[in-house]
């Protein structure tokens, strides 16, 4: 793909008008407070982004499964969310509407969880809260719950979405700063999964190995709160910030981490795999 020249003043001034200002995201929601909520009524819908199959074998009670898997789609290569024609009907089969309140969870280390959250918000629904929870804590259910769908219509949320040629743009203006979140050594150009090697230009590195834990017995857990957001702390709050990693997954994560730490952030769908087909620039340490 050719990319046409235009002067970049105006390329960086349609950046600026091209991604807004005033950024939602999923909230972070603890079980202490899940719990109040149960006990007092208050009406909310409990989303199982895990695989299917896991939800089979054990949920949380009450749950809806919907595997975040089902909200991909596959051009090229390259994973992207599904578009909003096949996206209303995962939405309504859930019974998802306007102004609901929806919890969201997978077994606690927030990939699943943090994809599907930002799915749902691309496509219109606000009110999403992540659960930050061990799954084994959990009374669980092997119920399978079905909704009644709803009727809900999509619409597009521009504010959660980036594309290639706004990342490009990006890159050459310091109001903008481009994340990556993939391993240090795919950022460095030592190790990829395309193509290509290296990271797109102008990109800093925070890896989401950094996000998690080996225990005694080398199983993974999440970091605790106050260590995740400690990982965005040198970052410049009045720059609006754009995540990217391989498949589109990890930075979603990294995309619900930061704004929980105050930044204003958008994600890259598509992410590596997309820039790595595209006849754009990659930068690499000599």
């Amino acid at each position: 793909m050719v990319w046409c020249q235009f002067p970049q003043r105006l390329l960086l001034s349609l950046l600026l008008i091209l991604v807004p200002s005033s950024l939602e995201a999923a909230s972070a929601l603890d079980a202490r407070t899940l719990s109040l909520w149960q006990r007092q009524g208050m009406p909310h819908l409990l989303l199982d982004a895990r695989p299917h199959q896991a939800y089979l074998q054990g949920h949380r009670k009450g749950a809806i499964s919907f595997d975040v898997e089902e909200t991909y789609r596959q051009e090229q290569g390259v994973w992207l969310a599904k578009s909003i024609t096949a996206m209303t009907g995962e939405i309504r089969q859930r019974g998802l509407t306007l102004g609901q309140t929806i919890v969201v969870y997978d077994d606690g280390m927030l990939m699943d969880a943090a994809r599907l959250a930002w799915v749902l918000e691309l496509y219109g629904l606000t009110q999403v809260h992540i659960l930050i929870d061990d799954l084994d804590k959990a009374e669980l259910s092997i119920g399978v719950v079905t909704p009644t769908a709803s009727s809900y219509v999509p619409a597009l949320n521009p504010d959660v979405l980036i594309n290639a040629r706004m990342t490009l743009l990006a890159g050459h203006n310091p109001s903008f700063g481009i994340v990556d979140i993939r391993g240090e050594a795919h950022f460095l150009g030592k190790a990829s999964e395309t193509r290509k090697f290296g990271h797109i230009p102008g990109a800093i590195n925070i890896p989401m190995d950094k996000f998690f834990y080996l225990d005694e017995k080398q199983q993974q857990h999440l970091r605790s709160w106050g260590e995740l957001m400690a990982l965005f702390q040198e970052l410049d709050p009045s720059k609006r910030y754009i995540t990217y990693c391989y498949k589109g997954k990890a930075s979603t994560l990294g995309y619900f981490l930061m704004q929980q730490a105050g930044l204003q952030v958008t994600h890259y769908d598509g992410s590596w795999l997309d820039w790595s087909q595209r006849d754009l620039p990659v930068e690499r340490p000599e």
